[in-house]
């Protein structure tokens, strides 16, 4: 069984082949799919036994090549270095239009696949009542409308929403700083304390048995099925003592008039306020039809095996 990551030497697909790796025993093929198969990060996969196959997410005919014969694939795009490098409107556009290209290739090899994981975030601009439509979320969300469009793809796929990152504490915009005359570190945030955050943790570690878990349950996740990939939920306030704690620091959480936080962080900042602001307004909502969503306990991932939050946070610089 060949397996195909796009997005290999990032963190999702890093993880997803850290896991898969594990299980000496499967006999699979690990094709690894990047722009730059000389680089460090690709070597190092080529050197663990990972077949290394050059592919351009902007170039749907390289794709086609590079995917060709595959048995599953997990694909995952890159919002944020898009965004650092042309701002949120193009950076939206362009993971779009490389979703559609990977769908295209996948397609193109339909005849040999029997399982598509696409990396998704949840659907904002309904399910918030247009109160927090997020960009990097629903560039996203219009791959999953079209994979929806084609039916054969679409039986055989699983989308996936990872959890919020614990590296999202070495944000610029959300990094805990410290405030001298108060002897205590500050996280300025716009949203309140108290909203509801699915956390994944350290990313690099977990979320690759979300992606394993999936690939081993084909028939309980394909068919347009949504994996929702956390540790635990915990609220934004919640998640800031925890990160405290990991540190032996004290932490208070600040919520500020979003104008405010706009005009200390803005940019990625605001991009990423749009995200808190969509968990906000829809706490306690159902995100999926009824029966979709499967998490850690449908998949039958044992957290005990996993990072824990407490040391998801302590692996971070303070």
């Amino acid at each position: 069984m060949i397996i195909t990551i796009i997005g290999a030497t990032g963190t999702q697909g890093g993880s997803a082949i850290k896991h898969l790796l594990q299980d000496s025993s499967s006999g699979h093929t690990i094709r690894a799919i990047t722009r730059n198969p000389d680089g460090d990060k690709a070597q190092d996969l080529s050197r663990q036994g990972v077949q290394v196959v050059k592919g351009d997410l902007d170039d749907v005919i390289s794709l086609e090549k590079a995917v060709s014969g595959s048995n599953a694939i997990f694909a995952v795009t890159d919002f944020w270095t898009m965004f650092a490098q042309s701002g949120k409107e193009a950076a939206a556009a362009r993971e779009t239009q490389q979703g559609k290209n990977i769908v295209d290739a996948a397609e193109a090899t339909i005849d040999t696949l029997e399982h598509f994981i696409w990396s998704t975030l949840a659907e904002t601009a309904h399910n918030s009542e247009q109160k927090a439509i997020v960009p990097h979320y629903e560039s996203k969300v219009a791959v999953n409308r079209y994979i929806e469009s084609k039916p054969g793809l679409l039986a055989k796929t699983t989308f996936l929403w990872s959890g919020y990152y614990a590296s999202n504490f070495a944000r610029g915009c959300l990094k805990p700083v410290y405030m001298p005359s108060a002897s205590t570190f500050v996280q300025i945030q716009s949203v309140p304390g108290s909203t509801p955050m699915a956390f994944i943790g350290d990313t690099a570690a977990n979320l690759g048995a979300f992606i394993k878990a999936i690939f081993e349950k084909p028939e309980e996740t394909r068919g347009g099925k949504i994996v929702h990939a956390f540790i635990e939920k915990s609220s934004l306030e919640e998640l800031l003592q925890k990160w405290a704690e990991a540190h032996k620091v004290t932490g208070v959480y600040v919520q500020v008039f979003r104008d405010s936080y706009y005009a200390l962080f803005p940019g990625e900042g605001e991009e990423m306020d749009l995200g808190m602001r969509f968990w906000d307004v829809t706490r306690g909502k159902d995100l999926a039809p009824k029966g979709q969503l499967l998490t850690y306990k449908e998949l039958g991932v044992d957290l005990s095996n996993l990072v824990s939050s407490e040391e998801s946070f302590a692996r971070l610089p303070l």
